[in-house]
């Protein structure tokens, strides 16, 4: 019997049959002796309240005497000492005086026969007598009254017997009905009571296999409920815990990912710089050396050979300095220094500096303003973005010649897209276009290309600024774009 519940069903059980059986057993062997007890305190009170009566007459005291018989079903002798009868109920008579003072030694055919005596004091005793042929008992008290007058009071003990015996066979059809009902309820009381314990075993199994979205329902506030609560702060605890632990351990493989694509991109940097170096500093260094053991005579020659050098000194400027820009965005060193300006005007001063360029190659521009608006960001930076973006669309314009560019107002932002007539972009070259030394015309010279960082500043100094940036392909040509917040602090 491994079950709480059946444990508890039945120990409830057992518990009522020790009961009733305990209930008989007392009723059966001390009810009679207590019975006896306290009739025998009766009669001495009446014998104290008979005592302190006049002892000239009773009949001013015959209501008392009835309401005595009546209460307490005792039958009451008083004579004087002449045996002349003051008051007696009516089962005391002159015809049965003899028989209810028995002798003391052998009782007459069919007189009582005293089977006890008891003294209480110089004065009165108790008598138990019992009939020979009925075999009924009594109990009577014979005493002296303070006046002298004999009394006897006298109480039958067969209806006690009789009454236990009834009492018993009550006690038995009703023990009967109490074990039925207390069953029942037991094994309701056992349900209720299990109920809680049993979800707190299923819980606490759920919780050893690490499952801990369950909780206990709590019904009562004592010591099952207390417990019930305690196991699902546990629990939640425990979750809590996992969960963070969990967090963390996704936090760390995320890390150990970006550690590890920093260091792909550290030895991708590293292995595009020195093949974006070699270059120019072989040439460098054969022009240089050329200078040093004088290999060209004329002064025209001697300048070109300078001119490449510091040309390309310049570009190697360019790119440790566009590398230092994009680390140090990429890694927050770089504190951008937000200021609030239209966004028209801004956009309209950069492209009065390309207006000769536009000029020289016949591009046919135009723009899309919209009503003055203030943005919220760095206005260098922000100004390099739209450059690159400019440089971008100057480089890969096709035959056509077209560049637009549009301002469009949305929620919270302002989006500034620059249109230029093109083939477009294949699928794989718009995954990869923001990367850093990522050329679209792989075989483009140097003196037409750059080193392939425009796009990875843009989208270095976009992310530092929260702003959403992307190309698209459209109908004959390429659409690149940018976002601006709008300024909501100072209005």
């Amino acid at each position: 019997m491994n079950s709480i519940k059946k444990k508890l069903f039945f120990q409830i059980g057992l518990l009522i049959v020790f009961l009733v059986s305990l209930m008989l057993l007392a009723n059966t062997l001390l009810l009679e002796s207590y019975y006896t007890y306290k009739q025998k305190n009766k009669l001495i009170d009446y014998y104290d309240t008979i005592n302190s009566m006049n002892s000239n007459s009773y009949d001013d005291n015959l209501l008392e005497f009835i309401s005595m018989e009546h209460s307490s079903n005792i039958e009451i002798l008083i004579t004087n000492t002449n045996e002349d009868i003051l008051y007696g109920s009516k089962d005391y008579s002159s015809d049965n005086k003899d028989e209810l003072q028995p002798p003391k030694g052998n009782a007459p055919p069919h007189s009582p026969v005293i089977k006890k005596t008891e003294s209480i004091d110089d004065k009165i005793e108790f008598v138990w007598v019992e009939n020979d042929i009925l075999h009924n008992q009594d109990l009577m008290l014979s005493g002296t009254l303070d006046n002298d007058n004999i009394i006897e009071l006298r109480i039958h003990l067969e209806s006690i017997k009789t009454n236990i015996k009834l009492s018993n066979n009550f006690f038995l059809i009703i023990g009967l009905i109490a074990f039925i009902i207390s069953m029942i309820f037991a094994y309701i009381v056992s349900i209720y009571f299990t109920k809680p314990i049993t979800e707190m075993n299923d819980a606490t199994n759920r919780m050893k296999d690490l499952n801990f979205d369950t909780s206990c329902e709590v019904i009562s506030n004592d010591e099952i409920g207390q417990l019930a609560e305690s196991i699902n702060e546990m629990s939640m605890e425990l979750s809590n815990t996992i969960n963070s632990l969990n967090d963390k351990n996704i936090q760390l493989q995320k890390e150990i990912e970006e550690k590890n694509k920093l260091d792909q991109k550290r030895r991708t940097l590293l292995n595009n710089v020195s093949h974006e170096l070699k270059t120019p500093l072989a040439l460098m260094q054969g022009y240089a050396e050329g200078l040093k053991l004088n290999v060209v005579k004329n002064k025209k020659k001697s300048n070109f050979y300078c001119d490449v050098i510091i040309d390309e000194s310049i570009k190697m400027n360019r790119l440790v300095e566009s590398l230092l820009n994009i680390d140090q965005m990429e890694f927050g060193d770089k504190v951008l220094n937000k200021t609030p300006f239209e966004i028209n005007e801004f956009i309209l001063n950069i492209l009065n500096k390309y207006k000769k360029i536009f000029q020289d190659k016949n591009i046919k521009w135009s723009i899309n303003t919209i009503n003055p608006i203030q943005v919220f960001g760095d206005n260098f930076m922000l100004e390099r973005v739209f450059e690159n973006y400019l440089t971008n669309a100057i480089n890969y314009i096709d035959e056509n010649l077209v560049l637009k560019i549009d301002l469009i107002k949305l929620k919270d932002h302002i989006r500034i897209e620059v249109f230029n007539s093109s083939p477009g972009i294949g699928e794989n070259d718009l995954k990869r276009i923001w990367d850093a030394f990522y050329k679209l015309d792989k075989a483009r010279t140097r003196e037409k290309g750059g080193h392939g960082l425009g796009l990875s500043i843009i989208a270095a100094i976009q992310e530092a600024h929260n702003n959403a940036y992307g190309v698209k392909n459209i109908n004959n040509g390429v659409c690149f774009w940018f976002e601006v917040d709008i300024d909501t602090i100072h209005k």
